[in-house]
């Protein structure tokens, strides 16, 4: 019995081994196809590499340019300008210029006016200080220009990356000092210790905000570009102001007159004001001195002379009357011998 099963085990194992040895045949020429076949596989695959790496380099710069331009966008820059225009009317040509920044999401933040005169003639400038969106500071530069004549025209920039950078390192050490800070706050018994705590807590604090404000600014000044525009009108010419005397108008002519005596009245009374202590103060020696000399009588010499001539006259009246006595008598004594 155990022969028998010995037997046909042998056999049973003999069996399987054949069949094993059909079956690998039968896969080894399917392995040959299938090697075959990748082989062809193999070299139309080739090809398709080929193309398929020149459209990866392809890809690859066109990505390269894409995270370049990325980067730049990413640089934090502020753009600060200044242009000088000549304008023909600057009130309208300001309103202009506002409103055409208003609608680029901008605003004015400071303005400037100031009247020139030359005699009769009136020029206004000034100026507008605009805050504009970034990304329309070029399109509001040209809206400026085409205000009126543009005579100077340029642009500062400056890169504040690193510095924003830095800012932000320095916050998140700060905030995590803070963090640590508080943690020993909550866990401190002693007095002493929970005051120099809150002391060192309140100075990082401090720090904190400090530090937030200058990033916010400097973020503000990247996102808004500075533009200062400078209008100014034209200084009318002398050709432009002189009017013939004949054509002035009568009413000027006449208002004109009327200020003028307005002014020589007003200046009259001005001079006098000005004129009044001064005459007060040399009144009062004149006066006394006046004063002084007229209640005296002072004999004079041509005076005391006037009498001499007096009687000098009367006597020499009578001398003149006693000549002509005796001529007459010599002339009666002449025609009486004749």
């Amino acid at each position: 019995m155990s022969r028998k099963i010995v037997v046909l085990a042998v056999a049973a194992t003999l069996l399987l081994a054949g069949c094993a040895g059909l079956g690998g045949n039968s896969a080894g020429g399917d392995g040959a196809q299938l090697a075959g076949g990748g082989g062809d596989g193999g070299g139309s695959g080739g090809d398709a590499g080929s193309a398929g790496g020149g459209q990866q380099n392809a890809d690859a710069s066109t990505n390269g340019e894409i995270q370049a331009n990325a980067a730049a966008q990413q640089r934090a820059i502020i753009r600060t300008g200044r242009m000088v225009v000549e304008v023909d009317n600057f009130s309208q040509r300001r309103s202009a210029i506002a409103s055409q920044a208003r609608e680029y999401g901008g605003y004015v933040s400071d303005s400037n006016q100031r009247l020139h005169r030359n005699g009769e003639a009136k020029w206004v400038s000034g100026y507008v200080v605009l805050r504009v969106p970034s990304e329309r500071y070029r399109a509001m530069q040209e809206a400026v220009g085409s205000e009126g004549t543009v005579v100077t025209e340029e642009t500062t920039t400056k890169d504040v990356t690193d510095q924003l950078v830095d800012l932000e390192a320095r916050l998140e050490n700060l905030k995590q000092r803070r963090a640590r800070l508080r943690a020993f706050y909550d866990r401190a018994n002693d007095t002493e210790e929970l005051l120099r705590i809150e002391e060192e807590l309140s100075s990082v604090q401090g720090e904190i905000e400090r530090l937030e404000a200058q990033k916010r600014s400097l973020e503000q000044r990247v996102a808004y570009s500075t533009l200062r525009v400078e209008l100014e009108e034209p200084e009318p010419g002398v050709t432009q102001i002189r009017t013939q005397y004949h054509e002035q108008s009568l009413v000027a002519v006449f208002l004109g007159s009327v200020q003028d005596v307005y002014v020589f009245g007003r200046a009259t009374l001005v001079t006098l004001a000005a004129v009044a202590p001064w005459l007060g103060v040399l009144a009062v020696p004149v006066l006394g001195l006046r004063r002084l000399l007229g209640g005296r009588e002072i004999p004079s010499v041509g005076g005391l002379r006037g009498g001499d001539d007096s009687e000098t006259d009367d006597s020499g009246v009578d001398d003149s009357e006693t000549d002509d006595s005796s001529t007459e008598t010599t002339m009666t004594d002449e025609n009486e011998d004749r």
